[in-house]
């Protein structure tokens, strides 16, 4: 659906994969804090902690659009931190899909000097979709995201 939609309009499909990333970081939001408590008696998964803190970590600072390389290392305790991460992840998704959104504002945060770092609103849309039908109506007429 998303390539159709490229098709038609890529400021469209990257709104709508914006609206996703939206709903995936209120859900791991409510979950954290409807259960966090017992996730933090929970040890983290193996392959998170490997993921989140080890081997080759330049990818994982490519793809965080909006901060600056090595300045997101996030701690690996309990399961809570794994899905505190993943939320925050579902964040960094919305900050890339709101900068996709707009012309020339997509660029390598190795391209950033430590003074051009605000730390923007974590996964905030202008318009929220109430379903697909509502997001790709408003991806369609809402005005493209601005960024600086």
């Amino acid at each position: 659906m998303t390539v159709l939609m490229y098709t038609i309009s890529p400021r469209m499909a990257y709104h709508f994969s914006e609206c996703v990333e939206s709903h995936a970081f209120e859900t791991y939001d409510k979950f954290i804090k409807a259960r966090g408590e017992d996730l933090k008696k929970l040890p983290a998964p193996e392959v998170a902690v490997n993921y989140y803190t080890g081997g080759d970590l330049y990818l994982f600072d490519e793809f965080q659009t909006s901060r600056i390389p090595n300045t997101r290392r996030p701690k690996i305790e309990n399961l809570y931190d794994v899905f505190l991460n993943i939320r925050d992840d579902e964040a960094e998704h919305c900050k890339t899909m709101k900068a996709c959104q707009t012309h020339g504002n997509l660029r390598s945060p190795h391209s950033y000097s430590e003074d051009d770092d605000s730390d923007a609103a974590l996964c905030n849309l202008e318009a929220d979709c109430e379903g697909i039908v509502d997001c790709l109506k408003k991806s369609v007429t809402s005005s493209p995201a601005k960024l600086k």
